[in-house]
């Protein structure tokens, strides 16, 4: 079974690292910085953004849910709101930047995209949802500044009606912010990694969170 996307963090939550403490020393705006990152990844990855991007930007789904996922996965280093952008202007941002680049090397802009291949897996990344939640919430009592508002929820409707490999993706970004995970939690991550077809260092990179 190949890897998908190399093996390594993809997609939307690969993305929202570029916009780390010190992002605004090397960029001097946010579309700077998604230029950057559109120009100079590799076109694979690229795909893997785009792919994400437009699930999250079917009407169907509410900008929340990306608004939400979004400060997840930069640790609240670019609050969109916050900036004065619109969270859906920012995604169609991202859509047209991806199509662009891709269009520039020949390869397929995805106009669509197919309804996720691994629907069968809603039903585990939904229990992971729930067996990590009362550890999230604790946190956010104890320290608000590191957490992220309606994340449980945002989560939950990502793997009802986005996408379980999206939704498994940020649960494991939002393991970053602080509860400790057990044994058996990462080992279950692991198998769920191998059914996502995940290379094994993405799980593997929060191997470092077990009690």
């Amino acid at each position: 079974m190949t890897d998908r996307y190399g093996g390594d963090e993809f997609g939307l939550p690969h993305f929202g690292q570029v916009f780390h403490h010190s992002w605004r020393d090397e960029w001097s705006t946010e579309d700077a910085a998604l230029a950057r990152y559109v120009d100079g990844t590799a076109p694979y990855l690229i795909e893997a953004v785009l792919v994400d991007a437009l699930r999250m930007a079917d009407p169907a789904v509410p900008t929340w849910v990306f608004e939400t996922l979004w400060s997840l996965g930069t640790e609240r280093r670019l609050e969109l709101r916050t900036e004065g952008i619109d969270p859906r202007d920012w995604l169609l941002r991202i859509i047209r930047l991806c199509r662009e680049r891709l269009a520039g090397e020949g390869l397929d802009r995805h106009e669509e995209v197919p309804p996720s291949p691994y629907g069968h897996l809603t039903g585990a990344v939904l229990d992971e949802i729930m067996i990590v939640t009362p550890g999230l919430l604790e946190l956010a009592q104890d320290s608000s500044w590191k957490t992220v508002p309606g994340v449980l929820p945002a989560l939950d409707h990502t793997a009802r009606h986005v996408c379980p490999d999206l939704a498994f993706r940020y649960l494991l970004r939002a393991l970053t912010y602080g509860p400790q995970i057990t044994r058996k939690q990462y080992e279950r991550y692991v198998e769920l990694g191998r059914r996502f077809e995940y290379g094994e260092f993405l799980v593997q990179g929060y191997e470092h969170l077990m009690v």
